[in-house]
């Protein structure tokens, strides 16, 4: 039987994947990083470049469906019970934290609230599932410490830890750390069993990307070295700014200089904030500080690589720390709504009503336009591949240049690339693979490398501009270029 509050968390989860699904249409085309996870299990399309920081949990989520159909409306559907699945997992240990109160469900609306989780609801992305882990593995954490034998609770932690680790490798390290630290320093907390899931856990979902490393890579430096090259180096970068001008989109800012964000997007975490440092008050003055501070420990340590560490952002990075912040921001809510007089209440909820009826008018407003910015690009992809088929690039096909490998993928074709953070051949051995098979060039308006200076013209870009996607087809191609 569901504890008290337990129905509503599942209300909550249900309406983030039906939401998910409406207001973002679920035949929704892949995106460029949905098509490298995707297409690792795909019988049916060559697998995309699988890069250095990557990891196979989201492949290995999509491959049941994957396997079996090309649909993408089945896939998304998948992926949104998937992820209201997971929500459901995150939040059920926080219930018995909070038992007969209203804390985890406005904790789990907050979150499902927020424009960047409705629109990665059903998408085949890591970062998700890697804030539903973080927020499960806390939440078993701080269970197992008020229950020390239970195991079920070790279970959990140990659970959630691998599955973050499976998504995000990268989060996983920083979501593992804390607690394993705190662990450590809380002298009631130090026992051998808490520690042992903690490492355990975070080990287990790690390994096969570890082990992926010593395989394909010449080692755990050398990935990590790559991933950090492919990332544009890691090192101290302060790019607060990028993550505060992201708020409202694009879904991907690199480099971030000229974005800006629009003022009512900084409303929310504004809001969210003030409730946080009420949260953690209240937490104290209850005698569980823990249930307050714990949760932003880990929310900064989730977000430092992405505040100090790197030169460019996307709002998913910091799903995990919103995820987390959530919690004692609810807490500050309850604890302000509880100690407000009762005649004063229906003034207080009729401000909040107005506030959340606001929050939910932005929120909708900023989802709606980077979901139409995107279904426009997604569709431009299946036109491109529609011409590169008119003009001979049937599978088996190879592609490279500019968005080779999504739109590779909508037409069948492999990509592959001689340079950059996506490189799979040298020039020479590209050039050879061009004399194999059908081989084209994708190039924007810049045009092509030197290198294919000199090769046939096609242009496929919209009728309103041909010559803005430009197909280059090397001399000894079979494929004919039209007069």
């Amino acid at each position: 039987m569901l504890p008290a509050p337990g129905w509503v968390v599942g209300a909550v989860c249900t309406v983030f994947a039906v939401a998910g699904l409406t207001l973002v249409p679920p035949w929704l085309g892949l995106g460029w990083d949905e098509v490298v996870y995707v297409s690792q299990y795909d019988p049916r399309n060559p697998a995309a470049f699988f890069s250095a920081p990557r990891s196979r949990g989201v492949s290995l989520l999509a491959a049941p469906v994957v396997l079996v159909t090309d649909s993408v409306v089945a896939l998304r559907v998948w992926l949104a019970a998937a992820a209201a699945v997971a929500m459901g997992a995150a939040f059920w240990p926080w219930l018995r934290l909070y038992p007969r109160s209203g804390v985890v469900p406005l904790a789990a609306f907050g979150y499902a609230s927020l424009w960047v989780s409705l629109f990665y609801a059903a998408a085949a992305m890591p970062n998700h599932f890697t804030a539903m882990a973080a927020v499960g593995a806390v939440g078993w954490f701080l269970v197992a410490v008020r229950e020390p034998v239970s195991r079920s609770a070790l279970a959990g932690l140990a659970a959630m830890l691998a599955v973050a680790g499976l998504m995000r490798p990268s989060d996983a390290f920083w979501l593992t750390a804390p607690l394993g630290l705190a662990g450590l320093v809380v002298p009631s907390w130090r026992r051998v069993p808490l520690l042992a899931a903690v490492a355990g856990g975070g080990l287990a979902g790690v390994a096969p990307w570890l082990v992926e490393a010593e395989l394909s890579y010449g080692g755990v430096l050398s990935r990590l070295a790559r991933a950090s090259e492919i990332q544009g180096g890691t090192g101290w970068t302060l790019a607060v700014g990028y993550v505060v001008t992201a708020l409202d989109g694009p879904l991907l800012c690199r480099p971030c200089t000229e974005d800006l964000v629009r003022w009512p997007a900084l409303l929310w975490p504004i809001a969210l904030v003030v409730l946080v440092v009420g949260g953690i008050v209240g937490a104290h003055r209850a005698g569980r500080p823990a249930l307050g501070w714990l949760p932003v420990v880990v929310a900064g340590s989730l977000a430092f690589t992405y505040l100090f560490l790197v030169s460019y952002t996307a709002p998913r990075f910091l799903q995990p720390t919103y995820a987390l912040l959530m919690l004692p921001a609810a807490a500050g809510l309850h604890d302000a709504w509880t100690a407000t007089r009762p005649r004063l209440r229906p003034v207080l909820g009729a401000g909040l009503a107005v506030a959340i009826l606001g929050h939910l008018l932005i929120q909708g407003a900023i989802l709606t336009h980077w979901v139409t910015v995107h279904t426009a690009a997604r569709e431009n992809y299946a036109r491109l591949a529609e011409e590169l088929h008119a003009a001979g690039l049937r599978p088996p096909c190879v592609l490279t240049g500019d968005e080779a490998i999504p739109i590779a993928y909508y037409a069948g074709c492999a990509s592959a690339a001689a340079s950059g953070n996506n490189t799979t051949h040298t020039l020479e051995e590209l050039l050879a693979v061009s004399r194999t098979v059908p081989f084209g060039l994708l190039a924007k308006e810049d045009g092509p490398p030197e290198w294919a200076a000199d090769w046939d013209a096609l242009p496929v870009g919209p009728a309103d501009d041909p010559w803005s996607w430009v197909v280059y087809l090397p001399p000894w191609s079979p494929l004919s270029i039209p007069e």
